[in-house]
């Protein structure tokens, strides 16, 4: 016998959940509206909404959702669990749903209150016929019956949740079924900071911390729906309590406690999809100044200076690539726009990208890109761009034959970056070392705006780059950096890495017990290892340059 949830007693009246306005309005006005307006609904012989359905990401909110409108206007709740209606034997499903509906429909019968049939992961249990088995298509059927036959209406609603709307039957969209589809969005940052100062309320903070730091937490959680700044928030206190066992002292959360929530607790919306980056700032970067100011007016300009570009007309780049030889600190750079952002970050790589199955690749970019906007402002980036998409073969007509993996992403990845759907607030940074081999679709603006030439180190960034990798190496007095920065023309960032390392390794060589690395490490490093690039390399990328001006 399955278990029936039913709440048929009103609770106190409560304010509308935080970020879930919009959808509290339409769910309160399918409920209220035939009890608040009978007679005019009559009258016009309009027919009340039989159903809504309420989509979006997992763990924003949309079960409390519906369990907050019955408590807010005293609606009876009957809660149906997708998974649990399917039975061993031959129409047992269909016969369960019959009366799930009978229930419902005998409730509603006094007129005395709203009904709400709620149905949970409902993708479960009407998924797409032409995919389904034999009992999920009767089950799909069976719903479609009981929706068009519905009596009692405006007294019995039908309400359906799922993270999967596509995954549905399209016959139980369309109206007189499922009149309406609210998306329950991801919190933005001002409905983030709502969430946790209500959870903050009966947590035992530490009295030292501001109210900018609610302010700071909830900028830095872009990502996190409700379900994960709740589990943030109890993270952080179970590490209170575990300093509190340790330092026999009164529990009281910290930002450090909070800190430490956030390494374990990550935004469930960017599960597969996030990636682990280091903490790192500009000034991990040597020199690229120019490179380092364009970034900056391209990334953080537009969440900065949010309300100035709303007043001036402005729209924030769409796409920037980043050209130039490999080990210009091209990654590097993305590497710290994703550390000092506070965007969503997420990353296409080739090896993640390519599968044996047709159609696989376009599904992880355009499923990169609905998660993207769900949790804008975001970064996607592409790490060697032109192994991703690469040029079209043009047949001799001049058209693309098609028929290639690379060119079906290529064609998916143009229309996600300046298609039909909009993207905004999503911002797609590529890296690559080979501009050429980029199709020029992508190399126009709306796609890839700016393209930023990242140039191998001058003299002064090379000794910015000789002393960050240095800095923690115990450097001899005799050791002159900039002789050193002077002797290493067409090295680039990661050739500079590399001669302190085998500095330090040469220190080693000669005294397993060295305690300083000598001129004469670097000397010997130097002669080790050859710059990676030529004066014909740099010819070739300043040809691109001029011809991309």
């Amino acid at each position: 016998m399955t278990a029936l949830t039913v709440k048929d007693e009103p609770t106190p009246k409560t304010g509308k959940p935080f970020g879930l306005e919009r959808a509290y309005d339409a769910l309160i006005e399918m409920i209220s509206y035939p009890f608040s307006h009978q007679q005019s609904l009559a009258t016009l012989g309009i027919e009340c909404p039989k159903g809504i359905l309420l989509y979006g990401p997992p763990g924003v909110g949309k079960t409390f959702l519906v369990s907050s409108v019955a408590n807010q206007y005293g609606a009876k709740l009957l809660v149906i669990h997708g998974p649990e209606l399917y039975g061993p034997y031959v129409g047992e499903s269909e016969e369960k749903l019959r009366l799930r509906f009978k229930q419902a429909q005998d409730l509603a019968s006094d007129g005395s209150h709203p009904v709400i049939l709620f149905i949970d992961e409902i993708d479960a249990l009407t998924p797409r016929r032409e995919q389904a088995q034999s009992h999920e298509n009767r089950m799909v059927a069976q719903l479609l019956t009981l929706m068009d036959g519905t009596v009692k209406q405006g007294k019995f609603v039908v309400v359906g949740a799922t993270n999967r709307p596509n995954a549905i039957d399209p016959a139980l969209r369309r109206p007189g079924r499922f009149d309406r589809e609210v998306h329950v969005d991801a919190p933005d940052t001002a409905t983030r900071k709502n969430l946790l100062a209500s959870q903050m309320r009966s947590m035992p903070l530490d009295p030292g911390l501001s109210l900018a730091f609610v302010d700071e937490l909830a900028t830095r959680t872009n990502g996190y729906v409700a379900a994960d700044l709740t589990a943030l928030c109890r993270e952080a206190t179970y590490h209170a309590i575990h300093q509190q066992a340790q330092q026999q002292r009164p529990i009281a959360v910290t930002m450090s406690s909070f800190q430490m929530a956030m390494a374990k607790i990550g935004p469930s919306m960017h599960r597969g999809y996030q990636v682990a980056v280091e903490k790192t700032n500009w000034d991990d970067v040597g020199g690229l100044a120019e490179v380092k100011k364009q970034l900056k007016q391209a990334v953080e300009w537009p969440l900065v200076y949010k309300s100035t570009f709303l007043r001036l007309g402005l729209k924030p780049p769409r796409g920037i690539l980043m050209y130039g030889p490999p080990g210009c600190s091209k990654t590097t750079l993305v590497k710290v726009i994703a550390s000092i952002s506070g965007a969503s970050f997420l990353s296409i790589n080739g090896a993640q990208l390519y599968s044996p199955y047709v159609g696989d690749s376009e599904k992880v970019i355009r499923e990169t890109f609905q998660r993207a906007r769900a949790s804008a402002p975001s970064i996607i980036f592409l790490d060697e761009t032109e192994a991703i998409v690469g040029k079209r073969n043009l047949g001799q007509g001049g058209g693309s034959s098609g028929d290639s993996v690379q060119e079906r992403v290529l064609s998916t990845l143009l229309n996600e970056m300046d298609g039909v759907e909009t993207a905004e607030n999503v911002l797609v940074i590529g890296a690559t070392n080979r501009p050429d081999m980029l199709d020029a679709a992508l190399l126009r603006p709306g796609r890839f705006d700016r393209l930023i030439y990242v140039p191998p180190p001058d003299v002064d960034a090379r000794l910015d780059i000789l002393k960050i990798h240095s800095r923690k190496t115990p450097v001899s007095d005799e050791v002159d950096l900039r002789v050193i920065a002077m002797l290493t023309e067409y090295y680039t960032g990661a050739d500079l890495q590399n001669i302190c390392r085998e500095a330090a390794m040469m220190a080693l060589r000669r005294d397993p017990d060295a305690e300083q690395v000598t001129m004469q490490d670097f000397e010997e490093a130097l002669a080790t290892i050859p710059p990676s690039i030529t004066q014909d390399i740099l010819d070739s990328y300043n040809d691109t340059t001029a011809a991309t001006h």
